[in-house]
């Protein structure tokens, strides 16, 4: 329960922290505290977020949002931009279309899987919104149309008064319901693109001067996802879900005074993977990171490479990891895992080695490999045990 609390806050506090600014702008210009020239400093500022997210997106090599910040961007454009080329029977359908776009394409984009931006099917994909920008503005040039258009859009179920009647009925809806499923999917990026329906919705509801502030919000969403991408990709091992061995290196060298530092190893792994195959292996590498990742009592546990995995115990001595460690131990040699797609159930074995800072003239690393050592004494010994 812990462990899930701070993953959803690490998840949804920065990315709700900056609905909530937006929100708080919107407060302070309407009780006049902002400076006149805000709104228009203000203005173009999404734009220029949305590019530095297209440029991060390639980088890092992150269609999805590089697809989002474009449709954002866009649709943004339909407010500030298009009114120069438009009739306005043009432009406000391209508003009430905006409406409709964000939460489909958002949807969509949280089903897609990541297949590069400059690849054959990045490429397909940025023609496709491309092709929905094309085919808008070819409905907007006509002012006839567009009316029409419009009014099919225009969808208001209950009369309402005031700025109730600002967005459609039946885009309210549309959010809405998109927002609980990029909820459901329970991922970072598409946690962000829900919390970017609810800045545009808001931003449109109170009115066209509060656009910049909605649209902002949710381009800086996206643009602190690909951030927090970016810290995944290179802290967070992809098959385990724990730290990796980047985190561990800068763990290591904030260690300082009493620590201890364990190495862990599945044993006879190789030969589960040469009669079950490497998804079991797979299989079990999950299920030993995920007893690690609750190991507690001081412990944080990394994906050191292969199966070995190594435990930090800052703070503490070799008799307290011993006790933890063996106990984990223990328990991992009760259980019986059964394999994905076999009706087989297995034992499992790990062994450990652990040595710590006992005052010498040694740095962390010096620690790790004694521990690494210890823990070869353990395989020598007859594996599942742990030897300080």
């Amino acid at each position: 329960m812990r462990r899930a609390f701070f993953t959803c806050l690490s998840i949804g506090f920065l990315p709700l922290l900056i609905l909530a600014s937006a929100l708080a702008l919107v407060f302070a210009d309407q009780a006049a505290i902002l400076p006149g020239d805000f709104m228009g400093f203000l203005q173009y500022r999404p734009f220029f977020v949305a590019f530095l997210g297209v440029v991060l997106g390639c980088w890092f090599n992150r269609s999805r949002a590089v697809f989002a910040m474009l449709v954002l961007s866009f649709c943004y454009w339909f407010f500030f931009g298009a009114a120069e080329f438009l009739p306005p029977q043009g432009d406000r359908f391209l508003q009430l279309a905006s409406l409709y776009i964000i939460p489909l394409n958002m949807l969509l984009f949280a089903f897609m899987s990541e297949r590069g931006v400059f690849r054959k099917r990045g490429i397909a994909r940025i023609l496709f919104l491309a092709v929905q920008l094309f085919a808008l503005m070819l409905l907007a040039v006509r002012p006839d149309v567009a009316s029409a258009l419009s009014k099919v859009l225009d969808v208001q179920f209950i009369e309402l008064a005031g700025f109730a009647n600002a967005v459609p009925q039946a885009a309210i809806i549309l959010f809405a319901l998109v927002f609980l499923v990029l909820l459901a999917r329970g991922r970072p990026l598409e946690f962000a693109f829900a919390c970017t329906l609810p800045a545009v919705l808001v931003a449109t509801l109170a009115g066209a001067k509060y656009i910049p502030f909605g649209y902002l919000a949710a381009t800086g969403i996206i643009l602190l996802a690909l951030v927090q991408e970016a810290w995944r990709m290179a802290f967070v091992d992809d098959l385990t879900g724990l730290s990796g061995r980047r985190a561990l290196v800068h763990a290591l060298a904030e260690l300082g005074g009493k620590y201890s530092v364990a190495m862990l190893d599945i044993d006879h792994f190789k030969k589960l993977n040469d009669v079950h195959g490497h998804d079991a292996g797979d299989f079990v590498l999950r299920k030993i990171a995920r007893e690690l990742a609750h190991i507690g009592h001081g412990g944080k546990a990394f994906r050191y490479g292969g199966e070995e995995f190594a435990i930090v115990f800052s703070g503490r001595d070799v008799a307290w990891a011993y006790d933890v460690l063996d106990h984990l131990r223990d328990q991992i040699a009760a259980t019986r895992f059964t394999l994905p797609g076999k009706k087989l159930a297995v034992g499992i074995t790990v062994s450990v080695g652990i040595s710590e800072k006992d005052g010498r003239p040694c740095d962390a690393w010096d620690v790790l490999k004694e521990a690494d050592e210890k823990l070869y004494l353990a395989k020598n010994a007859g594996r599942n045990r742990v030897v300080v």
